[in-house]
């Protein structure tokens, strides 16, 4: 059996998920990473991307692929960037997005980031959930969100 470029089969993939976030395709794809995904939904060629990862030895591991799978700090900051104004995601997708199955990495880091305090609300929109759920947002959503949910 021949298997089809990387480039076709993330094309088609986009196509037929456009809504799935760019983690989840990137998992999709054998072979295939998020930097692959966010460049094809920029309209660029992955070629310079796949010919970098040929060029490492065996063996060899570059420090962005070590940053990539433990910075969840600077994975948090690059999801929140990514957010349309006005939308909240919940924390269990915010999480699956940035940290993987990683969630007790994903946990520690909000823990200890204050930071991230102003991106996080927790909200009651079913009237029979018990305690309610967490959802992040840029500051301003999350702000307003707040006041709303104050009132």
């Amino acid at each position: 059996m021949i298997k089809r470029p990387i480039e076709d089969r993330l094309r088609d993939c986009l196509a037929k998920h456009a809504d799935w976030p760019d983690e989840r395709i990137a998992a999709a794809i054998v072979g295939s990473r998020r930097e692959m995904v966010r460049a094809m939904r920029a309209g660029e060629s992955i070629v310079p991307i796949i010919e970098e990862e040929k060029k490492t030895e065996a063996g060899v591991i570059s420090l962005d692929a070590v940053r990539a799978r433990y910075d969840i700090a600077a994975a948090i900051r690059e999801e929140l960037a990514q957010l349309k104004p006005g939308a909240l995601v919940l924390e269990r997708e915010f999480s699956l997005r940035v940290a993987g199955k990683d969630v007790t990495r994903f946990r520690r880091t909000v823990d200890n980031c204050p930071e991230f305090r102003v991106n996080r609300v927790k909200l009651k929109l079913d009237q029979d959930a018990g305690e309610g759920s967490w959802y992040w947002g840029s500051q301003s959503t999350v702000t307003e969100a707040v006041k709303l949910r104050d009132e």
